[in-house]
Parts: C-alpha cells; sequence; structure tokens
C-alpha cells in the first residue's frame, strides 16, 4: 500500500452538494397541491483532511471500515464505502452512524479537516462573468455558476487549502470535471499534486474527506440552515482534531470562475499506477429472462459492472498499488496510458485494445477473472 514521505504531511481532498430546501405545494392537473421541495440555499462543500502520520491512518481506517462492515451487516464487502455507497446498502439513517463510528474510531489519527464552500448571495451577486480566453465573454446567474462548480470543487477546497503556504503536504484530490480556472494553474504548481479518479473508493484519505463531507451535512441539519463557520466548527469540537473553515466570496471569484471553454487535462496528474478497467459494449447479454426486458430496457452492462467483481477486484488492486483506476473511454483516454499502468480487460474486443497499447506501454495485462484471482491470492 502506498503511503507518503514520512517527513511531509497528507492531505485527501473531495466534495459535495449542500442544499437545503423547503416545501411548497403546487397544483397539479386532477390531483389538486401537490407538495414539492423548492432549493433556497446550496453551495458546494469541500472538505480536506490531513494526516501526519499516514501508514497508521491508512491501516486504521481500512480496519475499522472492515469492523463497521461486519457490525451494520453490509453484505457487498469492499476496502473502502464511499458515502453514496453507503447510502445505497444502509440508507440514510445507517449510513450516519456508521460514518459517525468510522471517524471517532481513528480521530486520533486525524490532524486537522479544512471545509471550504461559496457564500455569493444571488440579490447582491445575481450574475457572474465567465470566459474571455479564446471564448466569447457570458453572464450566467449565479444560481448557474455555483451548479458548475460542483463537479470542480475537489480540487478548488485543495487550492484554497494550498494558499496558505503549506509546502509540505502531499495533496490527493478526488477526480473532478472542470475547465481552465486560474486555480487550477495555481495547484499545479504544488509538486506533489495527484488526482484519483474513484478517490473515495480506493484512497484512505479521500475517503476520509467524503466521509467528513458527508457528515458535515448531516451534522448541520440540527443547526441553523445555511452554512457558518461558528455552526461547522462546533460540530467537530469534541473530535479531538482542529478544523479549520475558509469561504470563498465575490472578493476572490476570479480565480474560481473559468476563463476558457477548454477542459482541465488530468492526465499528467493522475495516481499512479493507474487500473483501467476496459469492457465491451456487452448490452446484448441475456441480463433478464427472455420476454421480461427488451434489450433496450435493460441497464447498461458498462453500468453494471460497478456493482460485479471486476469491478470490486480493481478498487481493490488500485488500493493495493498505491493508484486509482477509471473505466477506458477509448481513445479519448489512451494517452492516459503510462508504463507502469494494468489493463484489465472484459471481452475480445477489449482484449484487442489492451494487448495493442500493451505494444507501445510497460504495461499489465489481466482479464477481469486473472485480476480477480490475483486480488484473492
Amino acid at each position: 500500500m502506498d503511503v507518503s514521505k514520512p517527513n511531509k504531511t497528507l492531505a485527501g481532498f473531495d466534495s459535495k452538494d449542500f442544499a437545503r430546501s423547503r416545501p411548497v405545494y403546487l397544483p397539479e392537473k386532477g390531483k389538486g397541491l401537490q407538495k414539492r421541495f423548492e432549493v433556497r440555499f446550496y453551495s458546494p462543500l469541500g472538505v480536506g483532511v490531513t494526516i501526519t502520520k499516514p501508514a497508521e491512518f491508512e491501516k486504521a481506517w481500512l480496519e475499522e471500515s472492515k469492523r463497521l462492515a461486519s457490525e451494520f451487516g453490509i453484505r457487498d464487502r469492499r476496502p473502502l464505502y464511499s458515502s453514496n455507497e453507503l447510502k445505497v446498502q444502509l440508507q440514510l439513517r445507517q449510513a450516519i452512524p456508521f460514518c459517525d463510528q468510522l471517524v471517532q474510531g481513528v480521530r486520533g489519527l486525524i490532524e486537522s479537516i479544512f471545509v471550504t464552500y461559496v457564500v455569493l448571495p444571488p440579490n447582491d451577486v445575481s450574475t457572474i462573468r465567465v470566459g474571455g480566453y479564446m471564448c466569447p465573454n457570458e453572464e450566467i446567474p449565479t444560481a448557474d455558476f455555483l451548479r458548475n462548480l460542483g463537479p470542480m470543487f475537489s480540487y478548488i477546497t485543495a487550492w484554497s487549502y494550498a494558499g496558505k503556504a503549506r509546502e509540505l503536504t502531499d495533496y490527493r484530490v478526488d477526480a473532478f470535471s472542470s475547465k481552465s480556472t486560474p486555480a487550477w494553474d495555481d495547484l499545479t504548481k504544488v509538486e506533489s499534486l495527484k488526482v484519483y479518479p474513484h478517490g473515495d473508493e480506493c484512497s484512505p484519505v479521500i475517503n476520509a474527506a467524503d466521509i467528513i463531507a458527508f457528515l458535515t451535512d448531516a451534522k448541520l441539519y440540527n443547526v441553523r440552515g445555511k452554512l457558518f463557520p461558528d455552526d461547522i466548527k462546533s460540530i467537530w469540537k469534541d473530535y479531538g482534531f482542529e478544523t479549520e473553515v475558509h469561504f470563498l466570496d465575490n472578493k476572490i471569484i476570479s480565480k474560481y470562475t473559468w476563463k476558457s471553454q477548454a477542459s482541465v487535462d488530468l492526465k499528467d496528474y493522475l495516481a499512479r499506477p493507474m487500473i483501467f478497467l476496459l469492457v465491451d459494449q456487452l448490452e446484448k447479454l441475456a441480463l433478464a429472462p427472455l420476454g421480461e426486458q427488451s434489450v433496450e430496457d435493460q441497464p447498461k452492462f458498462r453500468d453494471m459492472i460497478r456493482k460485479m467483481e471486476p469491478y470490486k477486484a480493481a478498487v481493490r488492486y488500485a488500493l493495493q498499488k498505491g493508484g486509482a483506476l477509471q473505466a477506458y473511454g477509448g481513445t479519448i483516454d489512451a494517452p492516459k496510458v503510462k508504463d507502469g499502468d494494468t489493463l484489465v480487460y472484459v471481452g475480445l474486443d477489449s482484449k484487442k485494445t489492451a494487448e495493442g497499447l500493451a505494444h507501445a506501454y510497460e504495461v499489465e495485462v489481466l482479464s477481469a477473472k486473472e485480476l480477480r484471482n490475483k486480488v484473492s491470492v
């Protein structure tokens, strides 16, 4: 398992949506008034977790995750459970105590947490200007801008954290989708920056950031509806680690608005080794008894694979190797492959692709069955 250099702090970053809604009643033809929900406050919510003893933390986090999975009766055993997976496995009522007990169990190995969010009241800031570099300037509603920040916010959180001269830190950031911003340009100057696709499943410290972000949202339901630094600090004050809170507002908005329509290219920052999962288009397999579902109605095999053993084996392998994993999406992902990576294939077409790439790179090529056997051993 990969650990950071002993003289460095390890920091992992992830994010989630923070939304508060209120009920509204709208007329529906033939049904009278129907209850709906209207979002009254939204911000992306980012969390960073800092660790000074990475090996001890990772061992304890994995052991505690395994213990709690058994205690809570989770049948689908994995090394790490993302907060989304726990909500599926346990439902919200049980996912919250699982996560809380997990953090409580290793809190002595967590140095600090860093929480960030965005404050742009629509009444004060009605629109945000984006673009301008090789594309037109555009004014978009603040609500739309905030929603666009959601998929970007793991690295925005890392950038906000890095702004306090924390050079001796290894940065692990959950993978994201983003257009180019000055914040990303700044963050790429951090030498130890690594991006982890599916980081909340294959990196203990990113998993911890995901779990704490989920718990922060859940715990804040018991206090005021919006995000306030004092409220965030109060919900974590009894856990023994330092809590730092920083919000982003209009004063530095030029840093986290996109100036270009070009997407951020992550290939030079991906955690290594990468485990690429190549899956044939197998939708025509008989996934349901004949006559019960048409092929068009059946779930896509690429979606189903995440619930199957090959995907779980790939997650375990990435964890063992200290890397990350992602589905291989064809030629668009070919430039991401590097020496030392692993290509796991499902299907004959994917096998040909993997073996073809092996002529260009020093990579490990395994069938999903071979990987399962390798991981089990």
